[in-house]
């Protein structure tokens, strides 16, 4: 009888889930957009890395929303995004990933697709402050830095491939 108890109870939970894809009730901080999965939908206020810091965040003034309290609105924020910063970026080997792929923009710049992977692992970089990424140890970007990134390096046919967790952690499970 029990059994049947416990099945009862989850599936009541299960049927009071809110789910996050396709809509936006989770962000707080106003700057969030609806995501492809789950687990690409959360709130820079959600972000455990961060969520320590966010009360001491310098805001910038000139932020388009200045009551929100969003890690898009931090002073360093628009130098992290910097070009010349991610062309920086792209060649430090630390950063640079194993396969040293080449600049696939005109003119030798870095293509969007390069200037948006250089800046997610920027902003990680920044907010692991030195903690070690890579196979295994990926972590997903609140939808607001995302967003910023995605409208700061547009893909030309609109398209993004989201976050991908690792094959070395999916061969895992």
């Amino acid at each position: 009888m029990d059994r049947e108890v416990e099945q009862v109870e989850a599936g009541a939970t299960a049927a009071a889930v809110r789910h996050r894809v396709a809509d936006k009730w989770w962000c707080t901080c106003f700057k969030c957009e609806p995501m492809q999965t789950e687990v690409e939908s959360y709130c820079c206020h959600e972000w455990d890395l961060i969520m320590p810091q966010i009360q001491d965040l310098s805001i910038d003034e000139d932020a388009s929303v200045p009551a929100s309290v969003c890690i898009t609105n931090h002073k360093d924020f628009p130098a992290i995004l910097n070009a010349g910063v991610l062309q920086t970026f792209f060649h430090i080997p630390k950063i640079n990933w194993k396969k040293r792929p080449r600049p696939a923009g005109p003119n030798g710049q870095l293509s969007s697709e390069q200037y948006r992977l250089v800046a997610y692992r920027i902003v990680m970089e920044w907010a692991m402050k030195g903690e070690k990424l890579g196979p295994g140890n990926r972590k997903v970007l609140p939808s607001c830095v995302v967003e910023l990134i995605r409208k700061t390096y547009p893909s030309p046919n609109g398209q993004y491939a989201g976050f991908k967790e690792s094959e070395d952690a999916l061969q895992l499970f």
